[in-house]
């Protein structure tokens, strides 16, 4: 279930894209929430559903993409967070159960900063409590790839691995930028793969400025 944009939220996210360079300021519209700038020119404004809006004219494409990655991703951890039940098991009541099966679980808790952090653990042998426990901080795809790994739901074999992300997404960018007869549906193909690279391996740096998104759309829904 989508959530409407909670002040733990918006506390949190403020907070991450200051730290990538952005300021923020809180809107008292009706339809907006907060205003989004870098070096003093607007980026984006969020509403209260958490959608982001922009003018393609004027906000800056690779900007823009930043905050709605780090947006989308953070608004997913707390909508999760929000609807899980409390985790039942010993020496864990400050954790919330995001999923189980068979054995093992994965898990979430809100920290004192209002960041949502997960955790895959084993059950132990009365399921009364967990043990060997992997711990992603804020990186819910990667824990929901360990603990799909750890459950057996998927072969760890049938994963990339974080290099081979890497050379994926390098050659996406080599395309978008030397493939002169690109078509419209194959660039749209090539940005939705990076963008899952992305959220894969979120503290790598890509670089890929000279590959244009196309401008057809002026908001970001999550």
């Amino acid at each position: 279930m989508k959530h409407k944009v909670t002040p733990e939220f918006l506390s949190a996210f403020t907070r991450r894209i200051s730290g990538l360079g952005f300021t923020t300021k809180q809107e008292a519209g009706e339809n907006t929430l907060l205003s989004v700038f870098k070096d003093g020119q607007e980026v984006c404004k969020i509403d209260h559903d958490g959608n982001m809006r922009f003018l393609p004219e004027t906000s800056p494409e690779q900007e823009r993409n930043k905050i709605y990655r780090t947006l989308t991703a953070m608004k997913q951890a707390h909508d999760l967070y929000t609807d899980a039940p409390q985790l039942q098991a010993d020496g864990v009541s400050d954790f919330r159960l995001i999923s189980n099966f068979g054995d093992y679980i994965l898990a979430a808790k809100m920290t004192k900063d209002n960041e949502v952090r997960f955790t895959t653990w084993q059950y132990d042998y009365d399921r009364t409590g967990v043990m060997w426990g992997h711990y992603f901080e804020t990186n819910y795809e990667g824990a929901k790839q360990d603990f799909a790994v750890r459950s057996g739901l998927i072969e760890e074999q049938k994963l990339f691995s974080e290099e081979e992300l890497v050379v994926l997404h390098d050659t996406c960018v080599f395309r978008g930028r030397n493939d002169d007869s690109i078509s419209y549906e194959d660039e749209k193909m090539l940005h939705s793969v990076m963008e899952k690279v992305e959220s894969n391996i979120p503290n790598l740096i890509f670089e890929y400025e000279q590959v244009p998104m196309p401008e057809h759309e002026d908001e970001y829904g999550i």
